[in-house]
């Protein structure tokens, strides 16, 4: 069922990647260590229709890069993060387990943010290898999807207590171990 949107979701990130995201929009959450989403940020509206009957709520979410080309070398700046208005929560959905649920999805994006600032910093494009660039980012963006499926496939969108538990565990420890490459 997520299959699909998160197919969706990462046409909406690439997207986002290459033109980038108004970066002081109020329906923009950029991820920070001192913040935790709250169901007050899901303002978008609950989707009823048969391939999401069975979720409660849905967290967008992305990777940003403001890119263009200086003394010779691509830059960019790499942030996650969610999107408020197309992010939503049914009534039956609204309770702390789904909400940690959502917000390790949110931690994914986070990681997969640190990972490619990680890989960037070792590795310089120059001018005119813009194509090479957004190969190189877009394979990290498949990564990222493939992390979100697994997630929610593992946790059984949140039912499998236990896996929910070990996934935590576990993104935890990524993002730790990526502390220098966090957002700032």
């Amino acid at each position: 069922m997520r299959k699909l949107f998160l197919g969706i979701l990462i046409v909406v990130s690439l997207t986002t990647l290459f033109w980038g995201t108004n970066a002081t929009s109020p329906d923009i959450i950029y991820w920070s260590s001192d913040y935790k989403l709250t169901w007050d940020d899901f303002e978008g509206n609950p989707n009823y229709k048969h391939n999401y009957k069975d979720i409660s709520a849905i967290t967008v979410s992305g990777i940003v890069d403001y890119r263009g080309c200086e003394d010779g070398k691509i830059i960019y700046m790499i942030k996650s993060y969610f999107e408020k208005k197309n992010s939503w929560v049914k009534l039956s959905g609204r309770n702390a387990h789904t909400l940690a649920h959502e917000q390790m999805h949110f931690d994914i994006t986070e990681l997969y943010a640190r990972k490619l600032r990680k890989a960037l910093s070792e590795r310089a494009f120059s001018c005119g290898q813009e194509a090479d660039f957004e190969n190189f980012v877009n394979n990290f963006l498949k990564g990222w999807q493939k992390m979100q499926e697994q997630y929610d496939i593992e946790t059984g969108y949140s039912n499998k207590k236990e896996q929910q538990r070990v996934w935590n565990r576990r993104i935890k420890a990524e993002l730790d171990a990526l502390d220098s490459y966090k957002s700032k």
